[in-house]
């Protein structure tokens, strides 16, 4: 069976809202304000390789720890994952119509998702013929 292209984390609510204010005592807004801008707005082509090639570098990171226990555990607990790279719905968007998918209506800018390596992979080898940057290979 195909494993799907990408999963969805996250999503707006008011829910996850009112958890973080209430952990935070209201300053969540404010200490991940830039982080989530940088994440909201879309990036140019240069930037949105940029992201997609760390963040496949973190997946081969985990998959070559994944070859033992310390770091199959490492992975659990970090969250890391060989197969899939963490995306904000704008990336995902971006990253998806690069490689010639339409991103379908429910992904938002503001939703956190998980895109399989390959498809970022994909995305990085035509970013980098684009914009014509020589790129290290990728597993």
């Amino acid at each position: 069976m195909t494993k799907p292209i990408f999963k969805v984390i996250s999503g707006p609510s008011p829910t996850m809202d009112g958890i973080a204010k209430a952990i935070t005592w209201g300053l969540a807004p404010v200490l991940s304000a830039g982080s989530k801008a940088a994440d909201q707005l879309p990036h140019d082509s240069e930037g949105l390789l940029q992201i997609l090639h760390f963040r496949n570098q973190t997946a081969k990171s985990a998959h070559q720890r994944s070859g033992w226990i310390g770091g199959r555990l490492f992975n659990k607990f970090s969250g890391e994952d060989a197969n899939y790279i963490p995306i904000s719905g704008m990336h995902l968007r971006q990253t998806l119509t690069v490689v010639g998918i339409e991103p379908p209506d429910f992904v938002i800018s503001s939703g956190q998702y998980q895109l399989r390596t390959d498809i970022s992979q994909d995305a990085v080898a035509i970013l980098s013929k684009v914009l014509n940057i020589s790129m290290p290979a990728q597993p």
